[in-house]
């Protein structure tokens, strides 16, 4: 660091389901730097950009030939109503990725750059449609997340001007909580005609679901019903700023019993399953993978407690290592298909090994 007490707008990812997200990584130099690694979670892993394709892209011919004109029309119109917001994130990269001498200009800029704005237009947009019958339930489900969205974008605008970062980091794990679980709760069509981006798409279940085993269907439970908690946390620590050290402890607290408590019941799942022969070997490695993961997290939360933030944090950088392996060592392509929406990320996940 070159001492002196600068702040630099670092690049950095926080995800949403709906889309990618540009977040910032204050360092402060000459400070020390307590940022924390994200939990890695591909479904809900940070991206370098949107690939944001035509409206059915990620739905096969055969979805899309049974969609009439008005259901394509109606999906259309979602996505477009979601862009509006898309376009408003990605204007913050432009803002934000300059100096900024002083913590108090820093939040002026990113109330310029519109925090508590993205949702509005989104809602405004979404309200002003009418679903076809097939879709009424879809529109419902998706309406309210935004709208949830837009309360949550609005009180993180109000910490923002408040100075209250800890409280800004929160929201924005809530923000990412909010999204996948309303994507986790859409109908396949609905879900991958309307995601704007990979890590959307991920977090949709398939038309005529691929998994077909009742053990395949086992393991994709536990990672589907516990993914929000983990894209909370993750997001949550993606906002990584050169935090006092009073307010990483704080961040930490909530988010590491959140995370232990997700981990732990995913691994404990895992303990009552019995994979077929051929998927044993894969069955291990996840359960090595959760059992390790468990042990961090715990470890981290025994860190935060005696008051070892630094070490804390450095203690979480260690997740990213045995996911990254457990990724890459698994064989089947039955199994993958039931990991998939913990595991499938965009290509520069693990070094930009494909899953």
């Amino acid at each position: 660091m070159h001492g002196s007490n600068e702040l630099r707008v670092r690049k950095a990812f926080w995800f949403l389901g709906l889309f990618a997200l540009v977040a910032l990584a204050i360092a402060a130099c000459g400070g020390s730097d307590l940022t924390a690694t994200p939990l890695p979670t591909a479904a809900v892993s940070p991206t370098a950009g949107l690939a944001i394709g035509p409206t059915s892209a990620a739905v096969s011919q055969q979805e899309s030939s049974e969609l009439s004109a008005e259901d394509e029309e109606f999906l259309a119109a979602v996505t477009d109503a979601q862009l509006l917001s898309v376009e408003i994130f990605m204007g913050f990269g432009q803002i934000i990725s300059q100096t900024y001498p002083l913590r108090e200009t820093l939040l002026a800029a990113l109330l310029e750059a519109g925090v508590g704005t993205p949702f509005i237009g989104n809602v405004a947009a979404l309200e002003a449609l009418d679903p076809p019958e097939r879709f009424r339930e879809d529109y419902r489900i998706w309406l309210e997340a935004a709208r949830e969205l837009l309360r949550i974008d609005t009180e993180a605008a109000e910490a923002v001007r408040d100075g209250d970062l800890v409280r800004f980091a929160h929201l924005n794990g809530d923000l990412a909580e909010t999204s996948v679980r309303g994507r986790l709760a859409l109908s396949p069509v609905f879900c991958q005609s309307t995601a704007t981006d990979p890590g959307a798409a991920a977090n949709c279940s398939q038309e005529g679901s691929v998994l077909t085993g009742e053990y395949e269907i086992g393991i994709d439970n536990p990672l589907r019903t516990y993914l929000p908690n983990f894209a909370a946390a993750q997001s949550t620590l993606a906002f990584r700023l050169s935090l006092t050290p009073e307010e990483m402890g704080q961040v930490l607290s909530s988010m590491a019993d959140g995370s232990r408590d997700s981990f732990q019941a995913v691994e404990s799942a895992l303990r009552t399953m019995t994979p077929p022969d051929e998927l044993t070997a894969d069955h291990e490695r996840l359960q090595a993978y959760f059992g390790e993961a468990l042990a961090i997290v715990e470890e981290v939360t025994s860190l935060r407690e005696d008051g070892e933030l630094n070490e804390a944090r450095l203690e979480l950088q260690k997740l990213e290592q045995p996911y990254c392996e457990a990724r890459g060592s698994f064989e089947s392509s039955d199994f993958k298909a039931a990991v998939a929406i913990f595991f499938t990320g965009d290509p520069g996940s693990c070094g930009g090994a494909a899953f």
